[in-house]
């Protein structure tokens, strides 16, 4: 269900490829989304928030994909990002069930000698996350930063870049994950490592298998998905104008440079991550607990107080205007005339009838009277019938009264 927007906007081609307004809208909102979940991946604390903030990103890097009308490529990189995204999130739950369900991985370390398939398959699922080539997620994002340069507009080149940034940040926070889950020194309590638990076979085996699917998938299918010789997608669910066809520009025209500054990018900060983790976490630590290193920390960890201004001035606002609508109509209005009026007046009337049976023969005489007039009034008058509902509920209420 999570990638069900981005099915969505796939099969929808046949409309978006019209639209050059749709398509740059997805371009802009992707790029967006991507080095915005990928900031705030970084500064969580809680592994599978870390892992959903990245799903989140490979999110906005499909819709990028789908801004490009490259539909064939974000397919590809949505079936190649569910095995090793899945991989993530089992590997994380085997982590979790481990050390007595804690999700804060600050309090892990040291947990390679205990969990080394854990490890094996964490370690395959970010490389392939982190787009290290030859595994699977290589073949899907790298190309979809090729085509955000190949397209050789203005706003797809700066997607490029912003893209890219997203895509070093990813690294820094598989990185970080890696390291304080199974590479750093142990900090969780004692009695986690006396009684870990590697799981059995039932367990280990759907591991193994999307793992393997995580190395070669991509390389087995990408000529299939994205091939320029394919004809998979011809004549079936997805259209691409030709005006927008940007495969041969993205496999010809594009720079070296281009092409490798991501990888680049992967690699130098993987290394510059680690080594700042094992020689360097002291001074993070301490500037961590500076008043500027607690405002940056605290602003991405609380998601740039985006939920803080929605949840105090959105949310209230329109939980308050419901509150004040359902009190005047629902509760209100509504209820009064419907069926608390429709009691009380069937109640009231009922008692008034009632009321007529009062067991005295003089007031029995005047009812006969009064309907004795009443039946001449009609015979020989010609008078409206409002007129004699009126005349009615003023004696019926004099009769009450008295």
């Amino acid at each position: 269900m999570v990638t069900a927007g981005v099915y969505l906007l796939m099969r929808s081609s046949p409309l978006i490829e019209y639209s050059s307004t749709v398509l740059l809208l997805c371009l802009w909102l992707g790029a967006i989304t991507t080095i915005f979940s990928s900031i705030i991946g970084l500064f969580q604390q809680d592994i599978k928030k870390v892992i959903a903030y990245s799903t989140m990103s490979q999110l906005g890097m499909m819709v990028i994909a789908i801004g490009l009308s490259s539909y064939n490529l974000a397919l590809f990189h949505l079936v190649n990002h569910a095995f090793y995204k899945a991989l993530l999130f089992l590997g994380a739950g085997a982590v979790i069930h481990s050390v007595a369900d804690n999700q804060d991985f600050r309090k892990y370390g040291g947990l390679k000698p205990f969990l080394p398939l854990a490890y094996s398959i964490m370690l395959i699922a970010s490389l392939s996350l982190v787009a290290i080539p030859f595994m699977s997620g290589f073949y899907s994002k790298d190309f979809i930063l090729e085509s955000a340069y190949g397209q050789f507009y203005i706003s797809s080149t700066i997607v490029y870049f912003i893209a890219t940034i997203g895509a070093m940040f990813t690294t820094l926070y598989s990185v970080k994950v890696l390291y304080l889950t199974f590479l750093t020194n142990p900090n969780g309590p004692l009695n986690n490592y006396k009684h870990v638990d590697q799981g059995n076979i039932f367990i280990n085996l759907p591991l193994i298998i999307l793992a393997i699917f995580s190395i070669f998938f991509g390389y087995l299918t990408k000529d299939v998905f994205i091939g320029l010789g394919t004809s998979f997608f011809i004549d079936n669910s997805i259209f691409i104008h030709p005006s927008h066809e940007i495969m041969l520009d993205t496999e010809f025209a594009v720079p070296t440079l281009f092409k490798l500054l991501p990888l680049f990018f992967t690699i130098s900060l993987s290394i510059v991550g680690i080594m700042f983790s094992e020689f360097f976490g002291n001074l993070l630590i301490k500037f961590k607990f500076t008043n500027l290193g607690y405002n940056i920390f605290s602003l991405f960890n609380q998601r740039f107080l985006i939920e803080f201004f929605y949840n105090n001035y959105i949310t209230n606002f329109v939980l308050k205007i419901g509150g004040q609508t359902t009190k005047v109509l629902d509760k209100g209005s509504v209820e009064l005339l419907g069926p608390y009026g429709l009691e009380k007046g069937l109640l009231n009337l009922s008692k008034n009838i009632g009321s007529l049976s009062t067991g005295v023969i003089t007031s029995y005489a005047l009812y006969i009277l009064i309907g004795f007039i009443f039946y001449i009034f009609l015979l020989y008058l010609n008078i409206d019938n409002n007129i004699l509902l009126l005349l009615l509920f003023g004696i019926f209420s004099s009769i009450n009264k008295k």
